[in-house]
């Protein structure tokens, strides 16, 4: 695969569309610098993105990794990266889902350790006191 080329086609397409690197960027939410690496080669889209961009930029899935215009992708095929893409966007919240419920279970757990802390090295009575005074 020649990132290069694909970057410099991918470039092409956003040229044909009159967009800059920002207004693009903003469309995928991702940065300007994001879109800068992808049409350099330095880097590639996730291929949600990738699937998106074929879209929106009008082109098959097969041009863009050709980095090229060519024949046209048959039906199944696009299909078939349209699944991929979904199941990558599942997966990616599926685990951001978990490492949200880590953090909130490690919160918890942690006030919690306080708390005990706190009733194991405080007098309980000086604490009640004060509670019941206030």
């Amino acid at each position: 695969m020649d990132t290069k080329k694909i970057g410099a086609f991918l470039k092409q397409c956003r040229k044909e569309k009159n967009l800059t690197q920002e207004q693009l960027a903003e469309k995928f939410e991702v940065s300007a610098r994001t879109v800068s690496r992808w049409e350099t080669g330095i880097n590639m889209p996730d291929l949600s993105i990738l699937v998106q961009l074929a879209e929106y930029y009008d082109v098959e899935m097969r041009e863009l990794l050709d980095g090229e215009r060519s024949q046209t992708m048959n039906k199944e095929m696009k299909e078939t990266l349209d699944k991929v893409a979904v199941y990558e966007e599942w997966v990616k919240q599926k685990a951001l889902k978990a490492g949200n419920l880590a953090f909130a279970s490690m919160f918890v757990i942690s006030v919690l350790a306080i708390i005990i802390q706190m009733l194991l090295t405080v007098d309980i009575r000086l604490v009640l006191g004060e509670t019941a005074t206030a």
